[in-house]
C-alpha cells in the first residue's frame, strides 16, 4: 500500500510578525516546527503500514528549509520524504496549495491512502484535505478519532454532537485525523540516524505539470486584504465565599463598589 503523509512547517511562535504590504504571515528568520498534528498523521500512518505493508511517503510544501521537518517523520517509521519547493508557488492559497499537493502525489505515483493532519496551526482552515480528495477524485474521511484498513475499505470513527460515529470509505482515500487519536511514539537510535542521512528529492512547478500562472497569487482564487490579532479581553473578577450566600453578598458589594448596581 502507497501512504502519503501531507505535513507542513509552520511558524513555532504565537507572537508572528505580519507583512504590512502582502498580508502574508513573515516566516523568512521565525523559529519554526512541524505542525503538531501531523505527527499524529504520521503514526497512524505508520500504524496502517505495519498492519498491512506498504510505505509512508512524506510530502511538504515550502522553502529549503521545509524539508527539515520531514526528518522527525523518517525518524519514526516514514520511508521517505519529498519536497515540493518553488519561489512561484509563494502566496498560493488553499485552492491553489490543494491543486500543487495532488499534482505532487500523482507525480510520485499516486497513493492508495493519503493522511494529514485535521489542519495547520498557521493557516487554520483544515481546506487542505477536501481539496486534495477534489482533484484526485477520492473518498474523504475527515477529523478522524481513529482509522484502520480494511481491505479496500478504510474504516473509521470521529466524534459528533457528544457521541461517536462510524465511517466507512473505499480506498483510495484522503483521511484528516484528530491529535487525540494516538500518542507518536518516540523515534529510536536507528531511525534517529536514518532521518540524518535521509536526502528528499524535490519538485518544481515544471515536474508537476504546472506553470506560474496556477500557482502563487497569480493561481490563487482568494486574497487576504487584512489580517490582525484578536484584541486581548480583560481578566474577569472571581467573587468567592465560604459558603453561597457569603459568595453572593460579596458578590453584591464588589457591584456596589464598581456602581453597577
Amino acid at each position: 500500500m502507497n501512504i502519503v503523509v501531507l505535513v507542513k512547517q509552520v511558524p513555532a511562535v504565537s507572537d508572528i510578525q505580519i507583512d504590512a504590504k502582502d498580508h502574508n504571515l513573515v516566516r523568512v528568520g521565525a523559529p519554526s516546527m512541524l505542525n503538531p498534528v501531523d505527527m499524529n498523521a504520521i503514526e497512524a500512518a505508520v500504524a496502517v503500514k505495519e498492519a498491512v505493508g506498504g510505505t509512508v511517503t512524506l510530502v511538504t510544501m515550502g522553502t529549503a528549509l521545509a524539508g527539515e521537518v520531514m526528518r522527525q517523520g523518517i525518524a519514526i517509521g516514514a520511508d521517505k520524504g519529498v519536497l515540493v519547493s518553488d519561489e512561484r508557488m509563494a502566496g498560493s492559497d488553499t485552492l491553489a496549495t490543494g491543486k500543487i499537493l495532488a499534482k505532487a502525489i500523482e507525480k510520485i505515483g499516486g497513493a492508495d491512502l493519503v493522511i494529514t493532519g485535521k489542519r495547520s496551526t498557521d493557516g487554520d482552515t483544515g481546506q487542505i484535505p477536501p481539496a486534495v480528495a477534489q482533484h484526485l477524485g477520492m473518498s474523504l474521511l475527515s477529523y478522524a478519532e481513529s482509522i484502520a484498513v480494511d481491505g479496500g475499505i478504510v474504516k473509521g470513527t470521529r466524534k459528533v454532537n457528544g457521541g461517536i460515529e462510524s465511517v466507512e470509505v473505499t480506498l483510495p482515500a484522503v483521511c484528516s485525523v484528530m491529535e487525540t487519536m494516538n500518542t507518536p511514539r518516540q523515534p529510536k537510535v536507528r531511525g534517529t540516524m536514518m532521518a540524518k542521512k535521509a536526502v528528499f528529492d524535490v519538485l518544481r512547478l515544471e515536474d508537476l505539470g504546472l506553470d506560474a500562472q496556477e500557482a502563487g497569487k497569480a493561481g490563487s482564487a482568494t486574497q487576504v486584504t487584512e489580517l490582525f490579532a484578536p484584541e486581548p479581553h480583560p481578566v474577569g473578577t472571581m467573587i468567592s465565599g465560604a459558603t453561597a450566600a457569603e459568595a453572593a453578598k460579596n458578590l453584591v458589594g464588589t457591584l456596589a463598589e464598581k456602581k453597577l448596581l
